[in-house]
Parts: structure tokens; C-alpha cells; sequence
């Protein structure tokens, strides 16, 4: 009887702690969704708000024109296709803005959080919320959340690639393994330097089996005989996986060809292989259409991108450093102490966490080797691996306060709630001062060279409303001096600005070139400013005219605004910025006279 019992209140005990862990389990769960919704609230708000960089613009303009014609062809300089074909996809759904525009990354940045709940079975609850937190509200992930670039979709998808294989690896689920490789293929969409991850996990892994050899010590075997028992045991895993692993690089492969593969070639000067829908129609021209997003993609990268940094290690790293000081100084050092506690406090290291740490560290190091330019958003790849073992140094820092709490130490509980509230206080007003209140202000270090300091959505609000009630030509461009060395409104052949790389003069009346195309507005540009005494003597003429205005650092003799304001009788004068600044010979400083009679009634 009294065995009976306590049989009976040993499964009561085994039942009890088992829904004790799966309310944990649930609880975590539930915290990190509601994370994951702040996080989409804070990058959804206000989204249309800032005025488009000049690459948003750019790749923008180019998804934009995909929607209308349907051509795709790789370029390198627009980076991969993956933002393209969506957002083009995207544009003729719900219409193109700035809001739709950025839609995609700023829905990837707001569910990234949720990637934490990949790891939670390789880390504490506590560590799980950690870094869902972190990758909820760091200052230059939610910057770049709500920026129209590959950066944050190619670090967020390597991060939530890894944490599949990682379950698929703990639990041996085949379909971890095909929803890690889904993410990865598509991670190789959007930005070329997704060639540096596999690099940086290869030597990840290297590094972990060097913590196996370690832990089990070579001891009379002889460091050669531990290898080989390490190789073959890693042999036998792979063994039972190579009808997955087969399907995997399949699968791999096949969603790499569908972005990369172009679309309409016959619209595409100097393309002679079929487009993607019609080799998919006639299985015959499927290995020229391969051949090309393959071979020929890989091809186009490598004379792009191919030379790697230009300047010195030191000047990139002096490039980089202040926006990791700015954006993510406290996340640095929360990784450096959950790293060193990780491994030195315990039976044995977490290998997730060692991984982690191994591939942040190796990207902090490495990127100002291999990027092209040194730009803010580079910074990026190497806060999200880190923030795997900065969680765990937020964690070791909260709990220590709750012990401390628990046990009655005053000054200890009290020490680390300062901790806690100076990083949250620190990256909370960060945050908001980054992405809210100074989104286009040249003292955010998060903001790049290419953004427009001024508040111009009112004047692009008139050219919009100008566009749609006129007919004939509504915005007229006046640039002058062809041979200034610097930038030029004036497009001698506007026919070059269907396809991508764009002729002359395109490039310079970025961002204004997307908000035209969005607008619908017709355009054209003269060179002479009798030319535009003479269009606005014209019965029709253009309701909006722009030009470049002047700046002290260039000549005195190159004002084109100067040379035609004596021309704008009936026409408001608005001044914007398309940079942060004026520098050396790029002239900033932007004048749009838009007619008064235009946007009337």
C-alpha cells in the first residue's frame, strides 16, 4: 500500500513538473510574441515618414519599373533581386509609396524577434526573452528595420537559417532542415556579401571541434586518432541525412535560379538568353536560363564587387566604429561578458552560444577587410550574431539581480537594476533619437551621407497633386555645364532610364527620379536657360521645375537655379537638400519652383 502510494504521488510529482515546464515553456513563448508585436508597431510607425534615401530610391525605382514592364536582369550594383521582384509584386498590389515600399524589411525586422524562440531549447528562458528584446529594439536594427535595403533581410534570414539547422540538428527533423535551407537560398537573394556567412560558420565550426577535442582530451589516442573518431562520428550523422542533405542543396539551388533567373529578356539590350516564364514554358531553354542565373550572375558579381575595400582597414574600421559606438556599444559589451561567462563558468561551453560569438567577433574584425564601402548599415552583420551571446550577459546580469533580491542583498540588487535601467534607458533613447526624432539629421551617425536632410514631403505632395492635373510635360529639369565635375540634371537621352544602369543624369536627380515615376509625372530637361524662358512662354508650360541651386564649396559661376530666376514669375521657390550637406563639388542644395496656379482647386 504504502508502495502504491508513493508510486502514485511519484507520478503526481512527474506530472506536476512536467506542466510546470510547459507553462514556462508557454510563458516564454507568449513574451516574446508580444516582443515580437511591439516590434512591428515601432518599425510600421510613422514608416512613410522620411524622405527616401537616394538607394531606397534607386532599387526602388527599379522594382517600380519591374512592376510596370516585367523585365528583371541581375545587377550587381542594385544588389540581389529578392527586394526587386517583391516589392515590384508588392507595388502592383497595394500601389507604391515610401510605406510600401519599406513594407517587406520592416516586417522581417518586426517578426525577427521571434527567431529567439528557435534557440530557446539551446538557452535559459531568460536568455530567450533576452534576445528577443535585442533584436526587437537595438538602435541600428531598428534603424535599418525601416530602411529600404537587403542588409537587415540578409542578416535576419541567416540568423532564423541557423536557428532551424540548429533544431534540426537537436531534434533530427528533416523539416527544420528544409525550412533552414528555404531561408538560407533566399538569405543569397538579397546582398552579395551572403557568400561571407558560410565563411565565417565554417570557421565556427572549426573552432567547436576544437572544444570536442578538448573536452575529450586526445590523451594515449594521439591528436590524429581523435580526429579520425571525431570525422567518423560526424561521417555516420551526415550518412542517415544524405537523401535530405540531397533534396536540401536541390531545393537550395532551385529557389536561387527562380530570383536570379531574368525575366522578358527580349526587352533587354544586349541579353540573348530566354527569360525564367519562358524557358518554364519550353523545358528546352531551362539550361541556358540556369546557365545565365548561375554561372553568369556569378560572373556580373565578381566584376562588380570582386576587389573588395578600396581603403585601408584602419579608414574603414575609423568608418564603422562610431556607429557601433552610437547604435550598439552596450550590445557589444553585454556580448563580450555573456561569451566570457559562458565559457568559463560551467561544465562546458554552449555551442550555440560559442558559434554565435565566434561568427559577431569574426564579422567585427573581417567587414572592414571585405566591404566595398565602409557604410553604416554594414554594421548590421555583426550585431545580430552577437546578440545571441550579448542575451546571455543581459540574462546573467537581470537574474543576479533577482537572486540578490531573493537572498536580501540590498547593494547588490541594487547595483544591477542600475545596470539594467542604464541599458535600457541608453538603447531606448538611442532608439528613438535614431529612428523617430533625428531620422535625417547629420549628428545621427546612423544616418548615411545619401539621406536628404530636409523635410521635403510637402513640395513633393504639390509636384504629386501638379502631375495629375496637367497634360504634356510636368516636370522640367534645367541642368547646365555638361563638363562640371559633379552632379547634372540635364538627360540628353532619356530613353536610357528604362533599364537599369541608368544614363546620364538619372543618377542625379535621385530621389526625386522615384517620387516622378510614382507620380506618374511625365519628364523632360533642357540645358539652357533661354530653353526654359521658352517653355514657360509656351501655352503648356511644365507646372514643376527643378535645378540645382549653389554652394560655397564649388564655383560661384555654377548656379543653375541663379541662371532662371528671373524666369519664375507665378512660381513658389521651395529649397531642399537631396544629401546631408553640400561636399566638395556635389552640390546638395536643390531648388523646385513649383507654379501656384498648379495645385489650385
Amino acid at each position: 500500500m504504502a508502495s502504491q502510494t508513493e508510486t502514485s504521488e511519484s507520478s503526481v510529482s512527474t506530472a506536476d513538473a512536467r506542466e510546470t515546464l510547459t507553462d514556462y515553456a508557454a510563458r516564454t513563448q507568449l513574451v516574446v510574441a508580444a516582443i515580437a508585436v511591439v516590434a512591428l508597431l515601432a518599425r510600421f510607425v510613422e514608416l512613410g515618414a522620411r524622405v527616401a534615401h537616394q538607394d531606397e530610391a534607386r532599387v526602388a525605382y527599379w522594382a517600380y519599373r519591374f512592376m510596370e514592364t516585367g523585365v528583371y536582369e541581375y545587377r550587381p550594383i542594385v544588389h540581389g533581386p529578392f527586394l526587386t521582384i517583391v516589392d515590384g509584386y508588392l507595388f502592383g498590389l497595394f500601389g507604391a509609396s515610401d510605406f510600401t515600399m519599406r513594407f517587406v524589411v520592416a516586417l522581417v525586422g518586426g517578426l525577427l524577434p521571434l527567431a529567439a524562440l528557435l534557440f530557446r531549447q539551446r538557452l535559459r528562458d531568460s536568455e530567450t526573452v533576452a534576445l528577443a528584446l535585442l533584436l526587437a529594439f537595438n538602435p541600428v536594427l531598428l534603424y535599418y528595420s525601416r530602411f529600404y535595403r537587403n542588409d537587415l533581410l540578409l542578416a535576419g534570414f541567416m540568423l532564423v537559417a541557423f536557428g532551424f539547422f540548429v533544431r534540426a540538428y537537436d531534434h533530427r527533423r528533416p523539416a527544420a532542415l528544409y525550412a533552414g535551407t528555404a531561408v538560407f537560398a533566399l538569405a543569397f537573394t538579397t546582398k552579395e556579401n551572403a557568400l561571407v556567412y558560410p565563411v565565417c560558420w565554417l570557421g565556427a565550426t572549426a573552432l567547436l571541434w576544437d572544444h570536442r577535442l578538448f573536452v575529450e582530451r586526445a590523451g594515449e589516442r594521439g591528436l590524429l586518432s581523435a580526429v579520425a573518431d571525431r570525422l567518423r562520428v560526424t561521417g555516420r550523422g551526415l550518412a542517415r541525412w544524405w537523401p535530405h542533405l540531397t533534396l536540401a542543396v536541390f531545393e537550395l539551388f532551385a529557389i536561387v535560379v527562380f530570383f536570379y533567373a531574368p525575366r522578358n529578356t527580349d526587352r533587354i539590350p544586349g541579353v540573348d538568353v530566354p527569360g525564367l516564364y519562358e524557358a518554364l514554358a519550353n523545358p528546352v531553354l531551362l539550361p541556358a536560363v540556369i546557365e545565365h542565373a548561375t554561372l553568369g550572375s556569378w560572373n556580373d558579381f565578381v566584376g562588380q564587387w570582386g576587389g573588395g575595400n578600396q581603403e585601408s582597414y584602419l579608414s574603414a574600421l575609423k568608418s564603422l566604429w562610431p556607429v557601433l559606438e552610437s547604435g550598439a556599444i552596450v550590445l557589444l559589451v553585454l556580448a563580450v561578458l555573456g561569451f566570457v561567462v559562458d565559457r568559463y563558468v560551467g561544465e562546458r561551453p554552449s555551442d550555440v552560444v560559442s558559434f554565435a560569438a565566434y561568427w559577431g567577433f569574426a564579422s567585427v574584425l573581417g567587414y572592414p577587410v571585405i566591404v566595398d564601402n565602409p557604410f553604416p548599415w554594414e554594421v548590421i552583420h555583426m550585431i545580430v550574431p552577437l546578440a545571441i551571446p550579448a542575451a546571455v550577459g543581459l540574462a546573467l546580469v537581470a537574474r543576479l539581480g533577482v537572486e540578490s533580491v531573493t537572498d536580501g542583498d540590498a547593494v547588490s540588487a541594487t547595483a544591477a537594476a542600475l545596470v539594467v535601467l542604464l541599458v535600457v534607458a541608453q538603447v531606448g533613447a538611442t532608439a528613438v533619437g535614431t529612428s523617430y526624432l533625428d531620422a535625417q539629421s547629420e549628428d545621427n551617425e546612423l544616418v548615411q551621407y545619401a539621406q536628404s536632410s530636409s523635410e521635403m514631403k510637402p513640395v513633393l505632395r504639390q509636384i504629386r497633386d501638379a502631375a495629375k492635373g496637367n497634360e504634356g510635360v510636368d516636370v522640367m529639369y534645367y541642368g547646365d555645364d555638361p563638363d562640371f565635375d559633379g552632379d547634372n540634371f540635364y538627360a540628353p537621352d532619356p530613353s536610357t532610364h528604362d533599364t537599369p544602369p541608368a544614363g546620364d543624369g538619372w543618377f542625379a536627380r535621385l530621389p526625386f527620379a522615384w517620387y516622378m515615376e510614382m507620380y506618374g509625372a511625365q519628364t523632360d530637361s533642357v540645358n539652357q536657360a533661354e530653353l526654359v524662358q521658352e517653355e514657360l512662354q509656351d501655352g503648356q508650360k511644365p507646372p514643376v521645375v527643378i535645378a540645382l541651386g549653389q554652394t560655397d564649396s564649388c564655383s560661384d559661376d555654377y548656379d543653375n537655379a541663379g541662371d532662371i530666376d528671373q524666369y519664375m514669375d507665378g512660381y513658389e521657390r521651395h529649397e531642399v537638400q537631396r544629401y546631408l550637406h553640400d561636399s566638395g563639388c556635389v552640390i546638395s542644395t536643390t531648388v523646385i519652383y513649383v507654379n501656384e496656379n498648379a495645385t489650385q482647386g
